[in-house]
């Protein structure tokens, strides 16, 4: 064998025993550890991820439910280097060359298990963590698209990536975090320009922060319910007579005291209670935290996906990625039920291979076990889309995701926040037939008893935010108390009010009126006295002033009567009226942030009763529209625009072209009025 031949296998063999070495967790530990490991550390590991190495690899490491781990990385892996000819990696001229560090949040990864518990590396170059579940631990980096689990589904991408992470893994004895703390403290005093550990030791001081108060407040608890026990066991008859004070003697006063020290203590157990309540929250909030952290990692995986993707194109020459439309539901909307309508079109000249519908980073097949599947021997330029996703409380991401034949895709990503319904909405809800002054009507309480059935029941408002007054109950005092004080106080200024009536509207000549008619109109109480409604009717000036006390910046007032005078409606007949009755005085009372009117009729229409329905009529298509008739773009959400929408299209209808509904008022966003379930 020739001298240069043999230089040749020597220098190749120690690059390959270089190479093995490094991935076997030769190059520098981010934090030193004896030989004999300190007796609070279960098991310690070193391990390097190598950039070109594609997949997860296993370090053997294994995690039990609830143990206490800590991970450390430092290093960095440069994507599309200078000297890579890959045709697909290269870049394009001026693309600004970078590496990609753990401290960007991205591309580590680390996973827990075989498959499905895929948790990236987070944005600290340091994390301190209890296991959700049980298995070996993997590492890996993400250049590309991947599987749940981290593996690649592209490997040779991975081909021309260079550089390294070295990383440190600690499995603590016992997730006592307060030791855990301590003994990272101690290496950080060492070296506090260790930037793995000391954001190690930041996030287990936050757990040791929560152990401590949980503790403290166990504590307390226990001594306190203790104390309580033995004061009312020196209460219990001990079977000896007691002894009685002799004449001219007071009463001990023992008893009493004893009472008082109970209650006391009652009152501390109480307040220890809520902070033991307090420190759970504070748990649930560090969760949170990760779930989120985790979510962001997640995102920017993405970006670099798209990144690459965007490096393919370029190579291949310029083409348009697939369009994506998104008609509900609204980026940055709240919602208070717990699913929503997703609908759109997804549109690509190419042919569509492939549509992914992402909440929270998990598919929505993988949730669901249904997702959006298309014909494989077609190509498919067009795909609607509308589906119906489940939500979580708090913040939901919804991405979708389209792919064309050509492999090149376009997202669009929604945010949706699901918030805790109907807690915070108030209504006070009136109907009255039994007018003792004025021409009773038939099915004015029925329609009350009705929405109020609506609220409570089918979209479950608690009954004690519901107020319903019906006949005698609904006088003009109570109204006034109802509305006037009762919203005022309850109602804040996010929640929602809702205001329903349901009986007689009346006018009354009055030359100071502003809507140009020389009229002023009034709802009328059970108690109104037709002969003189200025002292015992509802002016709807007075109602535009109680619209200004509550603080509520979404209120809806919807009224089932009306002030034509006409016979057969809910209204009264008022002699010496004969102008046309001006429908500016909605538009008053509508005036304000987030104040919604909304009525049976025109202001010269008559809001009619039907024997058949036995409903008022506008009431009647009311109810049936939330139902879910209204729900026009089928959100599983009727807003009040489309419940207004759905009257206006039948009670016409109904009534010969007899009766309209108005809306007037505008409400910043959505104002929903059901759900459809």
């Amino acid at each position: 064998m020739s001298k240069k031949r043999e230089r040749f296998i020597l220098s190749l063999a120690f690059v390959c025993a270089l190479a093995f070495f490094i991935a076997q967790g030769c190059a520098n530990p981010n934090i030193q550890m004896p030989d004999a490991l300190p007796p609070i550390v279960k098991e310690y590991k070193h391990s390097t991820v190598v950039g070109g190495s594609p997949g997860m690899r296993n370090t053997g490491v294994y995690l039990e439910p609830g143990d206490a781990y800590s991970i450390l990385a430092t290093g960095s892996i440069d994507f599309w280097p200078r000297e890579s000819a890959h045709p697909v990696h290269k870049p394009p001229p001026g693309f600004a060359y970078h590496d990609v560090r753990p401290e960007l949040g991205w591309p580590l990864l680390v996973r827990v298990g075989e498959r499905y518990a895929f948790n990236p590396f987070y944005s600290r170059n340091g994390i301190s963590r209890v296991s959700d579940g049980s298995g070996h631990i993997y590492l890996g980096y993400r250049s590309g698209r991947m599987t749940a689990s981290g593996e690649p589904l592209f490997p040779d991408y991975y081909r021309d990536d260079k550089g390294a992470f070295s990383v440190d893994i600690i499995v603590w004895k016992e997730a006592d975090w307060i030791k855990i703390a301590d003994y990272l403290s101690q290496v950080v005093l060492k070296d506090p320009d260790n930037k793995p550990v000391v954001h190690a030791h930041q996030e287990a001081e936050r757990y040791a922060s929560i152990m401590l108060a949980e503790k403290k407040a166990k504590k307390e608890i226990e001594k306190t319910e203790q104390q309580i026990s033995e004061l009312k066991k020196e209460d219990e008859p001990t079977g000896k007579p007691e002894a009685q004070p002799l004449p001219g003697e007071q009463q001990p006063t023992e008893v009493s005291s004893k009472e008082d020290k109970i209650a006391q203590l009652q009152a501390r157990l109480a307040k220890l209670l809520e902070s033991q309540a307090q420190v759970e929250e504070m748990k649930k909030e560090l969760e949170e935290e990760k779930k989120k952290t985790s979510l962001l990692a997640e995102e920017l995986g993405e970006k670099q996906k798209r990144e690459q993707e965007l490096l393919t194109q370029l190579a291949q020459g310029v083409k348009n990625p697939p369009v994506i439309m998104i008609v509900s539901p609204q980026d940055a909307s709240t919602i208070e039920v717990n699913s929503v309508g997703l609908s759109g079109v997804a549109e690509d000249e190419q042919g569509i291979e492939r549509l992914e519908i992402f909440i929270n980073n998990k598919s929505l097949e993988e949730k669901t076990g249904r997702g959006i599947r298309l014909k494989k021997d077609k190509q498919v330029k067009r795909i609607e889309f509308d589906e119906r996703i489940s939500l979580e409380r708090g913040e939901n991401r919804i991405r979708i995701r389209a792919v064309d034949s050509d492999g090149f895709s376009s997202e669009k990503l929604l945010v949706v926040h699901h918030v805790e319904m109907r807690k915070n909405i108030w209504a006070v809800v009136i109907g009255i037939n039994d007018y003792p002054h004025a021409p009773k009507l038939k099915y004015a309480v029925n329609d009350a008893r009705a929405f109020y059935r609506h609220l409570v029941d089918y979209i479950q408002i608690p009954a004690d935010n519901v107020t319903l007054l019906l006949d005698k109950d609904a006088s003009l005092t109570q109204l006034r108390s109802a509305l006037g004080t009762y919203l005022k106080n309850k109602a804040g200024k996010e929640d929602m009010v809702i205001i329903y009536f349901a009986g007689h509207g009346a006018t009354e000549k009055d030359v100071l009126s502003p809507d140009g008619d020389g009229l002023e109109k009034y709802l009328l109480p059970y108690d109104a006295d037709p002969k003189d409604l200025y002292a015992s009717a509802l002016p709807m000036r007075e109602v535009s002033h109680i619209f200004y006390r509550i603080q509520s910046e979404r209120l809806i007032f919807i009224a089932d009567s009306c002030y034509s005078g006409a016979s057969g409606g809910r209204t009264i007949r008022v002699s010496g009226i004969r102008a046309n009755i001006s429908d500016a005085f909605l538009e008053r009372i509508a005036v304000g942030k987030g104040t919604i009117i909304m009525t049976a009729s025109g202001a010269n229409e008559v809001s009619a009763e039907d024997e058949n329905l036995q409903h008022g009529v506008f009431t009647y298509y009311l109810l049936e529209g939330l139902k879910g008739p209204a729900d026009a773009d089928n959100d599983g959400l009727i807003t009040v625009d489309e419940a207004y929408r759905y009257v206006s299209t039948n009670v016409p209808r109904a009534t010969g072209q007899e009766q309209h509904p108005v809306k007037k008022g505008t409400v910043e966003g959505r104002l929903i009025l059901s759900v459809i379930h």
